[in-house]
């Protein structure tokens, strides 16, 4: 599972994405979905699962939310626990 947080228009809301990533332990978010909602909402966090895994960030996780400059707010199934990890 992947998707993004947003507020737009003083409502904040979950936008569920397509995982474009090929390697089943990542994520990828469509580039032009990631864009648009940039260009028309404050992305608040992008969210993904760690299926039976806990919900430390991985190495790519914490690339990617540097590269974004974006929290990633990562959960664990079937564990529903939650990391959020900050960009720096």
């Amino acid at each position: 599972m992947c998707g993004l947080i947003i507020q737009q228009n003083n409502k904040t809301k979950w936008i569920l994405c397509e995982n474009k990533s090929e390697n089943k332990n990542e994520f990828k978010i469509d580039g032009h979905a990631f864009v648009k909602y940039q260009l028309t909402s404050k992305i608040l966090y992008v969210v993904h699962s760690h299926y039976m895994e806990d919900c430390k960030p991985s190495q790519h996780d914490i690339d990617g939310c540097n590269e974004v400059d974006i929290p990633y707010l990562i959960v664990s199934y079937p564990q529903k626990e939650h990391y959020i990890l900050e960009p720096v």
